[in-house]
């Protein structure tokens, strides 16, 4: 999910109409936000949501990292382990 937003986002920050403000990344260059104190006394503090966030963008990029990570293990496991069987037949490697 993450990731499929990312690559949404890519292209359109080539377009001009995404802004960086303080929390993520958003359509409008400031973050629009409604403060007010109710009846109680208590603050109250309103945003419309970002496009992204950066807590989101900086999740799916640690994910994408683990993946790789994971990928490159497995690569190298299978390089040093040549008699391993892929597919029921032995290793074309393998004399």
């Amino acid at each position: 999910m993450k990731f499929s937003r990312m690559i949404i986002i890519l292209p359109l920050l080539f377009t001009g109409c995404l802004y960086f403000n303080d929390t993520g990344i958003s359509t409008h260059l400031y973050d629009n936000c409604k403060e007010y104190y109710d009846a109680c006394g208590n603050y109250h503090k309103e945003c419309p949501k970002n496009f992204a966030d950066y807590s989101e963008i900086k999740e799916g990029a640690v994910q994408i990292g683990e993946e790789i990570k994971r990928g490159a293990s497995d690569l190298k496991k299978s390089l040093l382990n040549p008699t391993k069987k892929c597919c029921h037949e032995p290793c074309p490697c393998k004399r």
